[in-house]
């Protein structure tokens, strides 16, 4: 049969020649006559390019009407001759229009460019034969469908018969002589296309008319449920025949709330959720086509499982009855379920309300209970359940079988043997109104941790295993009372032992204290007292005593004694002294102690030292100690020792040593004025250091300082001068070492007023001064930073020569002394001249600017000063650079600048000398230079004359194209350049130039084209959808490039495009668009262009874009692609496959289509091509080929699971597949399979146990990619058994397990644990390899297992079993009850839960241990142990296996410290005492020392066994007691006592006053501190007074003394210890000497010139000199010319009142008392003019011509003020005038010959008396000195 489309092909065909020999006839007729070139027969080309497009596969329309219009947009065909010769007998005639595209035409114009348009050809009728075609049937509908049929009606056509075809994918055909057909053995659900078309009775066949319908889908089969829940069910059925799209699910709760509810899915299984539980519902699933077309439902109906009940509580537990109450939250149900159960048997029941009360219950078991809610059908909700245990039974036969201080045993009988644990209740009543508790599961219990001595009240209650108590059963008991603690003595004397204890714990009544003395009288004695401290009296001395005491309960019940031993103290010896000491040794003596000692023990200490103690026993009352060190305080003790080494108190005295030498002096940090000295002192010791120091010869001055440091720093010397330096050392009590010298000179000072001056290029002239001191030269110093130079001069000025120019120099003079030693230096900084600079030239000239250039000078400079002026304006300027150019700007143009460089110093103020040029700054450049006409031969140039002058204007233009330049001159300012090449480009400068026609501006330039000529013989050379080419010729002359610009009418946007080509291809066009093109020249400058040349011109349409397939399902396939570029109207698309045969066609104008109705897992081809407006011209279409995909698979079921396999089995889909692909993959490795099969089966192996498999199967079309929608599942494989199972720790109540995971996954394990004595097991899950095991009972076996469970929770593995015990639990309450020196008694309280025995370890720490032992007493007595010493216990609980240990609980503690031994005194001083002892046996942190002040107890600590307590009271009798203190300052041993007197004070305050005018001291002062037995007052070691007491202040006379007499006086404070002495200088005070009864002058020289100037010598007896009252301290001459009588007030008259006539007497000699036991005679010379030093007295020369008497004035003691004596403070005697001289006579003429004899003879007869009287006495004239008032 010819199909359709085939006749339409053979009609076009003909059409087609007819069209082309049309043409070709007319276009004979048009012959181009035009005189470009063009090809002759491109008419004819143009007609087979019109003829050729028919061929493409265009649309005809088949209507009868018989005009066809075709669109030839299309390729050409090459089949144009055959087809034709076969088209031509089966056509009729025909009328054809012909519309041609516009771009047929294009480029067939003539030369201009013009276009050919379109031509109307002119029908031409054949005349033929022709068949007609049936009408097409209409009014195709369908009338009735069922799951495998369809009935279709259509009304009647001119058809004979009437062919019906139907496809699935397949094609199926039938005839029918009716307008109704039923198609029959349809596919239930798939979706037919059916097509009735009209036949003529010759077969001939109409166009088909179509219509599509889905049969009905089949009903479902085996609908069932399963997987119900309270809110879910889960629903799955299969589909026996045909397809679906989906399946539509409703389901009703019938009346419980009449609705209804639906969901549509694609799978054969839903889960219904959101559903009220225990609620019946009825459900229905319906298979619906793809249109919507549904099937048959099938229904089924359940009940959900009801809700699970809430609230489920117990209440009202008795012995054997409890009732449980529980609430439904949620749904229906109609009736509970009870079941209860005590692990052994069960029992049920059931209930429609929400309580039930269980009776028939035994006492005291678990029992748990579950309820479940029942619905009408009998389906169970899940079951709540509780546990509740019943109360347990009263226990009977409470007990106590046993006591002690802190604990009570407790025993009874359990009445019921069903209880958990025993709860036991103690409380002390109104002791503390404390309650405590503990829980047991034995019948007996020891309560510790009590209070001593206090009635306890004990209840004992069984509990059931969930803390459900029976009635208790109670009784009460007293606990014994405690020990007493701290048992101590002290303020231990001879005959008392005061005892000390802590009250023990809990209560006592009162203590009871015992003592003996043992062997030595056995005597026993006791007293009872309240306190915790007792006096014992009336003990012997130096016997020792044991004292126990025992605290006593109020029912006198006795604790344990506590008991300890203590001696009395022996006598101390007394008057120990010192003697014959020297530098290493010291001699001491004593007297013997009462009663009886065995020897002495001798100790000596020096203290802080090197506190070291030394000792000695001797027999004897003295010892010389030997071997000791210089300068060091030594303190010596005596004691007394009895036989067993007791020793007594010891009776201690302190002496120093004598000091050593210094050795090691040396002299450091020497300045001018002063010298640090340094020293060491090579053995021993000393208090302090004096210091002298002498300057020699240089001002004969010694100077001294003392000091307690080995270094002293000697301040205020002389700078430069050579000191002699001496140490001393001395000790504390003033004694001299030798001495130790050492010399060396100060610096010298710095000198001052250093100057620099004559400063030149090379030299420098310094000058300076010394200021202060000596120095032997100078030392001169200079450096530039980089070499030094010195000189050494005595000068104080020099010049330094040999300089750099331009450099800083530093100077620097130092005065040096003598030796070397050099002073602080003085410095000074100049600079020298810089050089002159070199090589100035210009480098740059520019019209406002000049640019210099030179060379640095020699030597160094700073930077340069440039200066510049110009004659013009007389202007000049200056600058500063620190390079060696300089750039000069602002200048004005032309004009001549002087220019200046000098070099300047680094001081900015040296400058060398400048150097100097002349240069002229070029003129200015013209302005505005512009084109003002430009041509294509000819520009013309405009511009502004410059700033500043110039005389003409230089052209110059030249192109790159020829290399030709030319010049021109001009005045003006324009120019016309003319004879130019076209497009050329040109550059032009302008340049003004000077009037001296040589120095030229700067010119300016600019570059400018010629216009270029216009292009031609523009022509299109090419036409495509997207592009448009064209060519043409270059223009007469010049032109760079073309400018290229198109448009198009449409978008009405235009593009430009530059080429150097002479043809341009344009691309990016719209298809099928109209395009106007125009051309132009363009010069090189991109600006210049030529007229352009246009034309216009079409671009082909575009094929359509991106065909791709966006979907593929089973029946459908969705395509989509992008329109095309350009224009089009609407898109064809066309499908077909292989095995149908059949092809499809569709028109749309989306880009997207969805071709329905396909079978599954078909090829098919698929075809799109875009359509223009006109509906006619079709693009190039664009094919590919897909499959659908075949369908799902179905019945995906496991069949078998193990570890590392998993079988699985499914049915095969509807419609077609080529194979299956199996999926798998898991959560953990992330890493996924594949595998193909053609089998419905497959065996996954190669797995890994305990693993998440998902599991995926989908069928595979024949291409091996196109793949149905896979259906999934997921399952687990079976885990491996876990390996390695250890116990990793175990506790009291825990037990920790580890073990290895399984090989391969596992998602948790499950922990199984028992124990053979509850019989109780337990399950745990978790996930990790570890588990830790707790609640569990202390010290019991359990035996655990462990399998591994994979994350269904249903899958689990082999378990591994193993067994341990659990720690016993630690013990409690553990404490030391008694610790002595040698042992620690522990207690302590069993743990909870079971154990067999306890182990004690004793160490030093928690590393090692020294003992262990075992005990199964709750108590143990540690022995052996080292005194004072940290002990660590330990004690822990051991199970039945005897290796399980429990935790051990430890307690540290001290043994106590041992007694220390040899307890006595080093030093006694008024505010403190030395202690000193020896070290107890075993071990001690410190020590403490206690003291009583008579108002309470103070003490100490110290590490050494020695102790220096300081501000105690001075004469006060003191208690002390030493003790050894363990390392945890609380442990105390054993203390000892000594009592001992501190020293009586000494007076400090006091005040000794010497009256005048008696001769007696009045002595007073206050009492010192502490207490004193009153006062003894010596006189050089003899008692004159005794003072018994006095209030604050004492006082005491000493008479029969002599006048102004210094004393010897001492203090004696006298107290119960060493008394405090203060030595003391007193002086008597002053009475005038006694007048002498005569006073004998004699004048033994007597000299004079001429009248006036009178000295003589006179000589009187010193014996005049009477000390009786007091020693002479100066005498004095009074001399008078006019009287005789004597007045006190002469004494304050001198020399000068004599000559002012004030006074006739005066004194005119005052002398010091200087007389010698060997002096008979005193001497004195008046008048020779010599002041008295200090005073306003003058010894004058006597007038000759006068008379003169004088008197002696004699002074016990003198006092001046204001230069002359004082006679109210002055103590003095006068002695009578005595005639002195008379007047001297005038000697005669004859005289002055006798007198030069005379004179020599008396001269020699002087000095002969001289030198008798030499050999006689000596005697000193010395001045007076100054006396202060006392």
């Amino acid at each position: 049969m010819v199909h359709h489309s085939s006749r339409r092909t053979i009609q076009v065909t003909f059409l087609s020649l007819c069209v082309f020999f049309q043409n070709l006839s007319s276009l004979s007729a048009q012959q181009p006559n035009d005189g470009n070139s063009s090809t002759p027969s491109s008419a004819t080309t143009a007609s087979v390019n019109q003829t050729s497009s028919v061929f493409s596969t265009g649309t005809v329309s088949t209507n009868p009407v018989t005009s066809v219009t075709l669109n030839t947009n299309s390729k050409a065909a090459s089949q144009t001759s055959s087809v034709a010769t076969a088209a031509t007998s089966a056509l009729t005639t025909t009328s054809v229009t012909s519309s041609t595209s516009s771009s047929s035409a294009k480029g067939s114009g003539g030369p201009g460019g013009t276009s050919t348009p379109s031509a109307t050809v002119a029908p031409t009728v054949i005349s033929s034969t022709r068949k007609t075609i049936p009408d097409i049937v209409t009014n195709l509908s369908i009338s009735n469908k069922t799951t495998s049929s369809v009935s279709l009606n259509w009304n009647l056509s001119n058809g004979i018969s009437y062919k019906i075809q139907w496809t699935d994918g397949y094609s199926n055909r039938s005839n029918t002589s009716n307008t109704c057909y039923t198609v029959t053995g349809l596919t239930p659900g798939v979706n037919y296309t059916f097509s009735v078309t009209a036949v003529a009775a010759d077969g001939t066949e109409g166009a088909p008319t179509s219509i599509s319908a889905f049969t009905f889908p089949d009903i479902v089969t085996n609908l069932s449920t399963s997987d119900k829940t309270t809110s879910s069910v889960s629903l799955k059925w299969n589909l026996s025949n045909g397809i679906s799209s989906y399946y539509k699910i409703q389901w009703t709760d019938g009346s419980y709330s009449n609705s209804t509810n639906s969901s549509n899915i694609s799978n054969t299984s839903y889960t219904v959720t959101g559903l009220t539980p225990g609620v019946n519902y009825t459900f229905s699933v319906t298979a619906v086509a793809a249109d919507g077309t549904e099937g048959a439902p099938t229904s089924i109906s359940a009940f959900t499982n009801p809700y699970v009940v809430a609230n489920l509580s117990v209440s009202n537990k008795m012995n054997s009855s409890l009732s449980v109450y529980w609430n439904l939250s949620n749904g229906n149900s109609s009736y509970y379920k009870i079941m209860w159960s005590d692990g052994s048997y069960s029992k049920v029941n059931t209930t429609s309300n929400t309580c039930y009360t269980v009776t028939g219950l035994t006492p005291g078991v678990n029992y748990t209970f579950s309820v479940t809610a029942v619905a009408a059908d009998g389906t169970e909700g899940a079951p709540t359940s509780i546990s509740a245990f019943t109360k347990p039974n009263v226990i009977s036969s409470l007990t106590v079988s046993g006591r002690s201080i802190s604990y009570v045993s407790l025993k009874w009988n359990s009445s019921n043997e069903n209880s958990s644990y025993y709860k036991i209740q103690w409380t002390d009543g109104s002791y503390s109104n404390n309650t405590n508790s503990s829980n047991i599961s034995n019948t007996s219990y020891t309560v510790t941790g009590l209070t001593p001595g206090v009635n306890y009240t004990f209840s004992v209650t069984a509990v059931a295993a969930d803390g459900t108590e029976g009635a208790p059963t109670s009784i009460s008991r007293f606990t014994i009372p405690d020990i007493v603690k701290n048992l101590s003595t002290s303020d231990k004397n001879t005959s008392s032992v005061s005892l000390k204890w802590n009250s023990s714990n809990g209560i006592s009544s009162y203590y009871k204290i015992q003592w003996t003395d043992g062997s030595y009288s056995n005597s026993t004695n006791s007293s009872n007292t309240s306190n915790t401290s007792y006096t014992v009296t009336g003990l012997t001395p130096g016997v020792k005593y044991t004292f126990s005491v025992t605290a006593v309960a109020a029912d006198g019940t006795e604790g344990a004694p506590t008991s300890i031993s203590a001696f009395t103290i022996p006598d101390i010896v007394t008057n120990l002294s010192t003697s014959d000491k020297n530098t290493s040794s010291v001699s001491l003596k004593w007297n013997s102690s009462n009663g009886i000692s065995s020897y002495y023990k001798i100790q000596w200490t020096d203290g802080s030292y090197s506190n070291s103690t030394n000792s000695s026993n001797i027999s004897n009352t003295s010892y010389t100690v030997t071997g000791l060190t210089p300068g060091v305080n030594y303190t010596f003790s005596v004691t007394a020792v009895a036989a067993d080494g007791t020793e007594g108190a010891p009776t201690s005295i302190s002496a120093f040593t004598f000091p050593d030498i210094v050795t090691n002096l040396s002299t450091s940090d020497k300045n001018t004025s002063s010298v640090s000295l340094k020293w060491n002192l090579s053995n021993g010791i000393s208090s302090y250091y004096k210091i002298q120091w002498t300057d020699g010869s240089y001002s004969n001055s010694t100077n001294s300082s003392n000091t307690s440091n080995t270094s002293y720093t000697v301040t205020g010397l002389t700078p430069g001068v050579n000191y002699t330096f001496s140490v001393t050392a001395v000790a504390a009590d003033g004694t001299e070492g030798a001495t130790t010298s050492i010399s060396a000179f100060t610096n010298p000072d710095v000198v001052t007023s250093l100057t620099a001056s004559d400063i030149n290029i090379s030299s420098v002239f310094l000058n300076w001064n010394l200021s202060n001191g000596i120095s032997s030269y100078y030392k001169i110093q200079w450096t530039d930073g980089i070499y030094s130079n010195s000189r050494n001069i005595s000068n104080t000025s020099y010049t330094v020569t040999g300089l750099t120019p331009g450099v800083n120099y530093t100077f620097s003079v130092t005065a040096v002394a003598a030796d070397g030693t050099e002073g602080a230096p003085t410095s000074i900084s100049a600079f020298t001249k810089p050089e002159v600079i070199r090589n100035l030239i210009l480098t740059e000239n520019q019209t406002t600017l000049l640019n210099i250039n030179w060379t640095e000078p020699v030597g160094n400079s700073s930077f340069f000063n440039v200066h510049w002026s110009n004659d013009i304006s007389k202007v000049s300027s200056n600058a500063t650079t620190k390079d060696t150019l300089f750039n000069i700007t602002g200048l004005t143009p032309g004009v001549k600048y002087n220019l200046c460089v000098s070099a300047v110093a680094a001081d900015n103020v040296t400058e060398g000398q400048p150097v100097c040029f002349k240069a002229y700054t070029k003129p200015e450049v013209i302005r505005n230079l512009t084109l003002t006409e430009n041509q294509t031969t000819l520009l013309n140039i405009n511009w502004t004359e410059p700033v500043g002058n110039s005389s003409f204007f230089n052209v110059h233009w030249s192109n790159d194209i020829s290399k030709v330049s030319s010049n021109a001159t001009t005045k003006d300012t324009f120019f016309n350049i003319t004879g130019l090449t076209p497009g050329v480009k040109y550059n032009l400068c302008v340049s003004a130039v000077a009037a001296d026609n040589v120095t030229e501006g700067q010119p300016v330039c600019f570059k400018a084209y010629t216009k270029p000529e216009v292009i031609r013989n523009l022509t299109l050379t090419e036409n495509q959808t997207t592009l448009l080419n064209i060519n043409w010729t270059e223009p007469v002359g010049n032109s760079s490039f073309f400018n290229v610009h198109w448009s198009n009418d449409i978008s009405k946007v235009s593009s430009n495009a530059t080429t150097k080509d002479t043809f341009f291809n344009i691309t990016g066009l719209t298809p099928g668009v109209k395009y106007n093109l125009c051309v132009s020249a363009v010069a090189a400058d991109n600006v210049t262009e030529g007229q352009p040349v246009c034309f216009k011109a079409y671009t082909k349409p575009e094929v359509i874009r991106n065909l791709t397939l966006t979907e593929n399902q089973t029946t459908l396939l969705n395509i989509n692609w992008t329109e095309p570029v350009g224009n089009s109207s609407f898109f064809n698309v066309h499908w077909s496959n292989d095995i149908s045969k059949v092809s499809s066609n569709a028109t749309t104008k989306d880009t997207f289509f969805n071709i329905t109705g396909l079978t599954p897992g078909v090829k098919y081809n698929l075809c799109v091509s875009a359509v223009a407006a006109d509906n006619v011209t079709e693009g190039q279409p664009v094919c590919f080929k897909a499959y659908t995909k075949p369908e799902v698979i179905r019945n995906l079921t496991l069949t078998e699971n193990q570890t590392t396999l998993l079988n699985i089995n499914w049915t095969e889909p509807v419609g077609n597949s080529s194979f299956f692909n199996v999926h798998w993959s898991n959560d953990i490795s992330k890493v996924s399979s594949n595998a193909t099969t053609k089998d419905t089966f497959f065996n996954i192996t190669g797995l890994t146990p305990g693993v998440k498999y998902n599991l995926c199967v989908s069928a595979v079309a024949a291409d091996n990619v196109t793949e149905g929608q896979p259906v999934c599942f997921k399952a687990y494989t079976k885990p491996e058994v876990i390996r390695n199972l250890t116990l990793t720790e175990k506790q009291t109540t825990s037990l920790n397990i580890n073990w290895t995971e399984p090989v391969a996954n596992s998602s948790f394990f499950n922990v199984h644990w028992s124990n053979d004595t509850s019989k109780v097991s337990s399950n745990a899950t978790t996930k990790d390899t570890f588990f830790n095991i707790t609640g569990l009972t202390p010290g019991v076996k359990y035996n655990m297992q462990v399998s591994a469970l994979a994350a269904d929770n249903v899958t689990e593995g082999r378990s591994v079993g193993l067994s341990a015990y659990t720690k016993p639990d630690v013990i409690r309450n553990i404490r030391a009850s008694e610790i002595t020196i040698s042992s620690v008694f522990l207690n302590w309280s069993e743990p909870e839960g079971i154990l067999s025995f306890f182990r004690v370890h004793c160490s030093t720490d928690l590393n090692s241990v020294i003992s262990n032992y075992s005990t199964n007493a709750r108590f143990f007595n540690i022995t052996g142990l080292i005194p004072g010493k940290r002990y660590i216990f330990l004690v822990s609980a051991f199970a039945a296996d005897n290796s399980t240990e429990g935790q051990s609980v430890d307690l540290s503690s001290y043994t106590k410290p041992d007694i220390i031994k040899n307890l006595r005194s080093l030093e006694i001083t008024s505010s403190s005492v030395i202690l000193n002892w020896t070290n107890p046996e075993g071990e001690k942190l410190f020590f403490r020392v206690r003291w009583t002040n008579g108002s309470g107890m103070l003490n100490k600590t110290t590490i050494a066994a020695s102790a220096n307590i300081t501000d105690l009271t001075p004469g006060f009798n003191y208690s002390f007691q030493v003790s050894a203190v363990a390392a945890d300052n609380e442990t105390e041993g054993k203390s000892v006592d000594l009592s001992l007197c501190t020293n009586a004070s000494p007076v400090h305050d006091y005040d000794c006053q010497g009256p005048n005018h008696t001769a007696l001291l009045n002595l007073t002062w206050t009492t010192p501190l502490g207490s004193n037995q009153g006062f003894n007052i010596t006189l050089n070691g003899a008692t004159q007074n005794s003072v018994q007491s006095c209030a604050n202040v004492c006082n005491s006379n000493i008479q029969g003394l002599q006048y102004s007499k210094n004393y010897n006086l001492s203090i004696v404070t006298l107290g119960c210890g060493q008394s405090g002495i203060l030595n003391l200088m007193c002086k008597t005070g002053f009475t005038h000497p006694p007048v002498p009864p005569s006073f004998n002058i004699t004048v033994i020289k007597d000299s004079h010139e001429g009248d006036t100037d009178r000295k003589v010598t006179i000589k009187f007896v010193s014996s005049i000199l009477n000390s009786s009252n007091g020693p002479i301290e100066a005498y004095g001459v009074l001399l008078s010319t006019d009287t005789d009588n004597n007045s006190l007030s002469f004494l304050t008259k001198n020399y000068s009142d004599w000559r002012e006539d004030e006074t006739t007497p005066y004194l005119t000699v005052l002398k010091i008392n200087e007389l010698t036991r060997s002096s008979e005679n005193i001497e004195i010379e008046i008048g020779d003019t010599s002041r008295i030093n200090g005073t306003s007295y003058i010894n004058s020369p006597l007038d000759a011509q006068k008379k003169y008497k004088a008197a002696l004035v004699i002074f016990t003691y003198l006092h001046i003020t204001g230069g002359l004596v004082d006679i109210s403070y002055s103590f003095f005697s006068i002695t009578p005038f005595v005639t002195l001289l008379d007047p001297v006579s005038k000697p005669p003429q004859i005289l002055w010959l006798i007198l030069p004899i005379t004179i020599l003879v008396i001269i020699i007869v002087i000095i002969l008396i001289f030198l008798i009287n030499k050999r006689r006495s000596k005697k000193t004239e010395t001045e007076i000195p100054v006396n202060v008032l006392r």
